[in-house]
């Protein structure tokens, strides 16, 4: 079998091209799929260790029922004895273009006495002098991590300027272990420089149950405004965040997918050109047994060769995909993503078994149909147009059948796994089919055309079909995938845009714990305001939000629901008097992911213990929103949960409102600068966070068309290789270049353009299944589909575009290898 297999290997040594495709295809599949899940079992690994703060254990957490700590408990504790206790404050920021910051300053010192253990004291010791004296001393520092500099951009020395026009201590371009996206500082210079007085929460480093009972018992004694709680963001992180996930896994999958394509392609090209090799070594006495050994262990090689190579690129992209998706994650999350990746042991084996498996689907087919004749017919040739026309009925029909599964399947539609099958089976049912329509329109086509060179030219095409048949079915998945999810980030977009038209409604937004209200309340300018309460809680095992609001005030007037038990002339629940004691409102996420329906019995935690029950009276749209949430009027949260904090003021002003005169009266009333944003500030920055959460999307799936055309490409290059002395017949028959441009352009144009045609209809029900069930199942969110055309035209030219530069590189391959073909065919004369 040793001499068989380097037989069969020295092909790829003759023929590079075919050797560089398959490569090829195997390392871009490879690479999309392992880049996203190098980055998602980073992220899920980081999820594990949300119980660490920088790098120092933070299994609990010290807060107050007010949203901020004393400075002063925080110093009481430590003249206890407290050492593991230490300092955190974390501060929401912004860019003078709304780009948004979030910043994490701590006592390095203080977080260095909480470890316990040699190993964690010494992972520390790097920040423990020259970097504590460079932060905690004039003019201070703050350290930004690489990749946020340069999205900033922000070089080494320069003074980060906010939205409120304050200043940052001059960057250092570093960061600590588990910073992520965040901008650190030492606390006492984020407190000087920021002008905080309080600190955001305590965190618990490594604490021993003695040590955590008598914790306890002081803050009962001495501090009974702190509550302590276990730090449970390692379980909510991996829960929150698995729909992402899973979404982004899907479309690394199908990326691997369209790259296997180019494989199928290679290596139907390579088993049809070593067809006579491997008829004179069955001739020659080699089994057909030991031939497939050969066979498949030269795929066993390749995979390795493959895997390897994929691999490495795919580390590559993980690292520029990775700042972008640590800033969704931060930003919607809370999780805070390490910025320096490992390549696990795990996702080398994954790797290698999904590019044997791919390889082996390659192989398995070809081999079988050898495998039923014997020597004389292989030597004696098939007919492989028939071959073709016959495989293209069979895969027809079995997308059909497909099909029907699928629709008989999705009344049944209840989860994630079941709604990825069925987009699944969507797909290639789709890719299946194209074949068979393609040869049914040359077909009708040849019929119909008048003899001569528009009948040859239709029946060049059915015989280009086959060896295209892969390169197409890999542009009609990128197609279908780029335009099923334009679509839904155009749907979600504008659901959003007009969502937060109406949520944000006020002029001015302020969050500040030294605002006195009365005192705006005097000012002329000032048309109504809302304040909120609210608190976070635990239910059904997930955070959960309760707001308290007043049903009097402008943005509750038209808040937007998604239904409700009430009919609307009855004006609730924008009249408080119409609202019930036991009536309450839930956001969409309650209904589709905690399975509540209108009128259901719900129960939920009080500070005591107790449970206060509560029915379900509408339910409200809540874009973006990785939480349940709750809305009750505010005396009434303020009843319940007698802990229940301002949640800020919004402010609506009156159209000849001086916004230099309102900010100075913001002051005036004891608020800060930074401590207000206006509604046009929040607009552009909630878009800007959208748009920053469909990068990678949009990233996956721009590689994942650029392999389409790569197949494209890798078909076009072999047909042409292989037809090379058909076309020398053709040449010394007098055919022109323009004739031969007609013969093998014009069926190619419009094979690529019913691709593009059958992708609509594709990208559209792909767009509707992601938006009304997957979409539903993952978030909780429901908004309509909003088809757009404009998408689908730039596909449409996109594909002319790739056609035409694959075509050309090809034709230019042909012109500069048909002299070499005619003189071959004068010897073979």
């Amino acid at each position: 079998m040793l001499w068989s297999w380097l037989t069969l290997l020295s092909h790829y040594r003759r023929h590079p091209s075919q050797t560089l495709f398959l490569l090829l295809g195997l390392i871009t599949g490879v690479a999309l799929w392992s880049a996203v899940h190098i980055i998602n079992a980073h992220a899920r690994a980081s999820y594990a260790e949300a119980d660490l703060l920088l790098d120092a254990q933070a299994s609990h957490w010290i807060q107050s029922p007010q949203g901020r700590v004393d400075l002063n408990d925080y110093v009481a504790l430590r003249r206890a004895g407290f050492r593991q206790v230490y300092p955190v404050l974390e501060l929401r920021l912004s860019t003078p273009d709304n780009q948004p910051l979030t910043l994490i300053a701590t006592d390095l010192m203080a977080m260095g006495a909480s470890r316990t253990s040699p190993t964690e004291a010494q992972s520390n010791s790097r920040v423990d002098m020259h970097a504590w004296s460079q932060l905690s001393q004039p003019p201070y520092a703050v350290w930004v991590p690489a990749s946020l500099a340069n999205s900033l951009p922000l070089q080494a020395g320069q003074r980060l300027t906010l939205r409120d026009g304050r200043q940052l201590p001059p960057a250092v371009i570093d960061s600590q272990p588990r910073q992520g996206q965040r901008l650190f500082m030492d606390i006492g210079a984020a407190a000087i420089t920021l002008g905080e007085t309080h600190l955001s929460y305590l965190a618990v480093g490594a604490i021993n149950p003695a040590e955590l009972k008598r914790l306890d018992q002081w803050l009962g004694q001495y501090a009974p405004q702190l509550k302590r709680r276990s730090n449970q963001q390692p379980l909510d992180l991996t829960e929150l965040t698995a729909s992402l996930h899973i979404h982004l896994n899907a479309m690394s999958l199908l990326a691997f997918a369209v790259g296997l394509f180019i494989v199928f392609n290679a290596v139907r090209f390579a088993l049809h050109s070593r067809a006579s090799t491997l008829t004179t070594l069955r001739e020659l006495g080699v089994s057909a047994r030991t031939l497939t050994s050969a066979i498949m262990l030269e795929g066993f090689t390749l995979s390795l060769i493959g895997t390897a190579l994929g691999l490495a690129a795919g580390f590559g992209l993980s690292q520029l995909l990775l700042p972008a998706v640590a800033a969704t994650l931060q930003h919607l999350y809370g999780a805070v993503l390490d910025q320096r990746l490992l390549l696990q042991p795990q996702v080398l084996l994954q790797a290698w078994l999904l590019t044997s498996v791919g390889l082996l689907m390659a192989l398995v087919w070809p081999l079988w149909q050898r495998s039923r004749q014997d020597v004389l017919a292989q030597r004696q040739g098939i007919d492989l147009l028939q071959q073709e026309q016959r495989s293209q009925r069979r895969l027809a029909i079995s997308s059909l059948v497909l099909l029907a599964l699928a629709l008989l399947s999705y009344p049944w539609l209840r989860s994630l796994a079941h709604g990825f099958a069925l987009l699944a089976v969507l797909l290639f049912a789709g890719a299946w089919l194209l074949p068979w329509l393609a040869s049914q329109c040359l077909h009708g086509l040849s019929q119909n055309a008048k003899p001569g060179l528009a009948q040859w030219c239709w029946a060049e095409g059915q015989v280009q079909l086959g060896p295209l048949r892969p390169a197409l079915m890999a542009m009609l998945l990128a197609l279908t995938a780029n335009f099923g999810v334009d679509n839904l980030v155009g749907s979600f977009r504008q659901a959003l845009d007009n969502w937060l038209q109406q949520r944000i409604a006020a002029d001015v937004y302020v969050q500040s714990e030294q605002l006195d209200a009365h005192q705006l309340s005097q000012h002329a300018w000032l048309l109504d305001s809302h304040q909120r309460n609210g608190l976070r809680l635990r239910w059904q095992e997930r955070p959960t939000l309760i707001r308290g609001l007043d049903p009097s005030a402008p943005d509750v007037q038209q808040l937007p629901m998604a239904s409700q038990s009430y009919p609307p002339s009855q004006n609730y629940p924008q009249s408080g008097a119409a609202w019930p004691d036991d009536g309450i409102l839930a956001n969409e996420q309650v209904q589709h992911l905690a399975g509540k329906q209108l009128g259901d019995v719900i129960y939920l935690p009080l500070g005591n213990g107790e449970q206060q029950r509560f029915t379900l009276a509408g339910f409200y749209y809540d874009y973006g929103n990785p939480y349940f949430q709750f809305y009750l009027p505010y005396q009434r949260v303020a009843q319940l949960w007698p802990s229940a904090q301002p949640q800020g003021l919004a402010l609506w002003l009156n159209e000849d409102a001086n916004m230099t005169e309102v900010e100075q009266a913001l002051v005036e009333a004891g608020a800060q600068p930074g401590d207000w944003i206006d509604r046009r500030a929040i607009l552009q920055l909630s878009l800007r966070i959208f748009d920053r959460t469909f990068a990678m999307t949009a990233a996956i799936n721009t590689l994942t068309f650029a392999v389409a055309g790569i197949a494209l490409l890798a078909a076009l290059l072999a047909i042409h290789q292989q037809r090379l002395p058909h076309y020398a017949h053709w040449r010394a028959m007098g055919v022109s270049w323009r004739e031969w441009l007609q013969l093998t352009a014009v069926p190619l144009a419009l094979c690529l353009m019913l691709t593009w045609a059958l992708s609509i209809p594709l990208g559209s029900a792909l767009a509707w299944l992601l938006i009304h069930d997957i979409n539903v199942l993952s978030f909780g969110w429901t908004m309509p589909l909003q088809w757009q055309g404009r998408p689908a035209l730039l596909l449409a030219l996109l594909c002319l575009g790739v056609t035409a530069i694959a075509f050309a590189i090809a034709a230019l391959q042909v012109r500069q290898r048909l002299p070499y073909a005619l003189k071959q065919l004068g010897a073979d004369e």
